[in-house]
């Protein structure tokens, strides 16, 4: 099957949609946890929120980017043609694989 950039773009669409709406609920989650008090409460609060949903976002994200490109890139036919055949002495097992010549470089799909 020929690689179809639509499903790729599709997979890491969704992919990064889903990671990013994890990480904004991570975030507002930590923010309701300690609610700002003033002064450097809330910046150290609002700190620890993007730390979280960074951390949650990339956890996320990162596998699923890889795992979308490894998909897109094994849906891909790749034919190796086999090196040129040569008659040798021996039982058939011998013969096996004889070659004179590597293959020839594969017709990807």
């Amino acid at each position: 099957m020929p690689l179809i950039k639509p499903v790729l773009d599709t997979a890491i669409t969704n992919t990064l949609n889903a990671a990013f709406a994890a990480a904004m609920t991570d975030f507002v989650t930590v923010i309701k946890a300690g609610p700002a008090k003033g002064n450097d409460t809330e910046a150290l609060n609002l700190t620890a929120a993007i730390a979280s949903a960074s951390i949650v976002f990339s956890n996320l994200a990162g596998p699923g980017i890889s795992t979308a490109v490894d998909a897109y890139i094994r849906s891909q036919t790749i034919i190796t043609p086999p090196g040129q055949l040569v008659a040798t002495a021996g039982s058939p097992a011998a013969q096996s694989g004889a070659t004179t010549a590597p293959s020839p470089p594969a017709l990807i799909t």
